[in-house]
């Protein structure tokens, strides 16, 4: 017993450690409320937004929402945001989660968000999301460490950065941060996760997919999701969470797995060339490799054909390609897929 005891001690530390990494802690939502027909939203209003994104954009999850129907971005989601929130008074407005910041806000911000962080963890949203074609399609896994008995709900946003437009006070060439573009699902607010009790370690999935609007740049768009507490006839932010790029196009065990072919490439940021290896337990007919964007469009095809059992190495070229940003690597035979996420410098 006494032997075992301090291994025991170790394996706990251990298993502890392995938790509270993946357990971070709570994230706000910082709302700014705006109006391209808005005069202060582009003076002094723009120029904070852009600070509040270079001060807190770790620690929040930032949304630009657009409430006013005569506002050139504006959505329902964001009027729906706006009216859950009792201290929306117009344009410009900030606020943490649902209270209203003061004129001067950027140090109050920074206050409220820690503040946020130290409240003891209820639930954390984990967020995967991939683009195939002209869809989106988002997995929300959704722990809990602490057993509640709340109504808590979970909804997923699409949020685009850089978008360009008119604002008043800027001209038509300005990129407007963070915008609000919609909601996944029916309801604003999302999807009631339990009609009963909560409990300590329990997990939900939630999945959905959205066509991608042609106005959107699928390269500027970024996923949020927030678990909100229903109060009354308010929801309150409980957690939130946001992943900016895209974890990969959607693939499933297939017969290039079942197959045991090896993908690998170094490295995966491209400033003059990479190596990719393809290693093969078993001899492949009719293999492609290519190169596609975000929106699966291919770039560039590397090799078309049979392949025999062994390792293959193929080389990319920056130079092949005009433009730099996130791509993808794909090895692909008769619809099963492969892929690896690159960026070209």
């Amino acid at each position: 017993m006494k032997r075992i005891l301090p291994i025991f001690v170790v394996l706990f530390f251990a298993v502890a450690t392995v938790f509270a990494q993946r357990i971070t802690p709570n994230k706000a939502v910082l709302f700014k409320a705006t109006s391209t027909e808005c005069n202060v939203c582009g003076l002094r209003a723009w120029d904070e937004m852009k600070q509040a994104i270079e001060l807190y954009e770790k620690k929040a999850v930032i949304i630009a929402v657009h409430p006013l129907e005569e506002s050139l971005l504006h959505t329902p989601t964001s009027t729906a945001l706006m009216e859950n929130t009792p201290q929306f008074f117009g344009t410009p407005s900030f606020f943490v989660n649902n209270q209203s910041l003061p004129f001067q806000w950027l140090g109050e911000a920074r206050k409220m968000i820690e503040a946020f962080q130290e409240r003891e963890v209820v639930a954390h949203p984990f967020i995967e999301y991939t683009i195939e074609g002209n869809q989106l399609k988002v997995e929300v896994r959704t722990q809990y460490v602490k057993r509640t008995n709340r109504p808590h709900y979970i909804a997923a946003y699409v949020i685009e950065d850089k978008v360009k437009e008119f604002q008043n006070n800027r001209g038509p060439e300005d990129l407007h941060s963070k915008i609000m573009r919609t909601h996944f699902g029916e309801a604003v607010f999302g999807e009631l996760l339990s009609t009963e009790n909560i409990e300590i370690n329990q997990e939900f999935t939630n999945n959905y997919t959205l066509d991608i609007a042609p106005e959107w740049n699928p390269e500027n768009l970024e996923v949020a999701v927030v678990v909100w507490e229903r109060v009354g006839e308010r929801y309150e932010i409980i957690n939130a969470n946001v992943e900016t790029e895209p974890t990969g196009l959607s693939t499933s065990i297939n017969i290039l797995e079942a197959n045991e072919v090896n993908l690998q490439i170094q490295p995966t940021i491209i400033n003059h060339s990479a190596t990719v290896q393809l290693d093969l337990a078993l001899a492949i007919e009719g293999l492609n490799l290519k190169v596609i964007n975000a929106l699966g469009q291919p770039l560039k095809n590397i090799f078309s054909g049979d392949l025999p059992k062994g390792n293959h190495t193929f080389m990319l070229n920056r130079s092949d390609y005009t433009t730099g940003g996130l791509y993808f690597l794909v090895a692909e035979k008769n619809g099963d897929r492969l892929v690896k996420k690159i960026i070209i410098k």
